[in-house]
């Protein structure tokens, strides 16, 4: 079988993996490092770590089942019922560049907010940005966790705290895995904003390291959380994401009215029960809460 996209990251793996879920439009495979690939029918649920492959879901009655054990051999993948070929086939890397983030503006993240308390959905950190004193008591452990990181002294205190929010809440992805992806996402684009000159982010703009002194609290607690979500933080934590959340940043930033943000909210919140919605809470979040390095402000106009 042809993919019509392959996840980057695919292409690094070997080993055996095995099937734990299958859905209408996914299947889930957990390779044995403890991530996951995803075998997925849509563009839109494209992760570094996944593979778009529409014909495998065309026939519901015949495809893979949990327990199914897979091959990775890096550029290919084999069942027990068919052999996927990568070779020569585009690759999805799930990171930001700068002309995606070109036209974002300072008051364009009030509007991605005004959409979300509109749009979003009820159940996980919703109510970070409104201070909702809900019986919801993983948002009550957020709020307490979250209290002190504006006085947090540096970056790396700052994503200290945040490492306390790994686990945090329901859903296959945790409401605190989907926020903190939406704070990375967030500094990611920051970061890009920061340099106006193509030559100056060339030359100043670091990669992101897995091993950063900075990130090591995170690091280490991916550990304790669920398949999915360590899946998701450790794309995140090296600069890939989503494709709903790199597709919400490039409409934002295209976009020239405010429906036309609340629709790129609207299509974000779609995304799983409540991971679109933490994700986009964690990313406001970012901006409001002054979560880049404040030696380095952003050049972010007004308008």
């Amino acid at each position: 079988m042809v993919p019509t996209l392959v996840g980057a990251g695919v292409l690094c793996l070997t080993g055996w993996g095995k099937v734990v879920s299958v859905f209408s439009q996914a299947v889930n495979i957990r390779h044995d490092q403890g991530l996951l690939v995803s075998v997925v029918g849509e563009t839109r649920s494209m992760t570094f770590l996944s593979v778009c492959l529409p014909a495998l879901f065309r026939n519901q009655n015949k495809g893979p089942v949990p327990g199914d054990r897979v091959r990775f051999e890096g550029h290919r993948l084999v069942t027990k019922d068919f052999v996927v070929e990568f070779l020569g086939r585009p690759t999805w890397q799930g990171t930001l560049t700068r002309d995606d983030v070109k036209g974002f503006h300072a008051s364009k993240v009030s509007l991605v907010k005004e959409a979300l308390l509109l749009k979003g959905r009820d159940g996980g950190f919703l109510g970070l940005l409104c201070r909702d004193e809900s019986n919801n008591p993983f948002l009550d452990k957020a709020m307490k966790a979250l209290s002190g990181i504006q006085s947090a002294p540096s970056r790396a205190v700052r994503l200290k705290v945040l490492s306390g929010l790994v686990g945090l809440g329901p859903g296959s992805t945790p409401s605190g895995d989907d926020f903190i992806a939406g704070v990375l996402l967030g500094q990611e684009m920051l970061r890009l904003l920061l340099s106006t000159e193509e030559k100056a982010v060339a030359a100043s703009l670091d990669p992101m390291i897995p091993c950063s002194t900075e990130k090591e609290a995170l690091w280490v607690a991916i550990n304790r959380t669920s398949d999915a979500g360590k899946t998701l933080l450790w794309q995140a934590l090296q600069g890939h994401f989503p494709e709903y959340l790199i597709e919400m940043v490039r409409s934002v930033s295209d976009a020239e009215g405010k429906q036309e943000i609340v629709d790129a909210v609207e299509r974000a919140v779609g995304c799983g029960a409540t991971s679109g919605t933490d994700a986009l809470v964690g990313f406001v979040f970012c901006f409001e809460r002054d979560l880049y390095d404040r030696s380095h402000p952003p050049p972010l106009s007004k308008s």
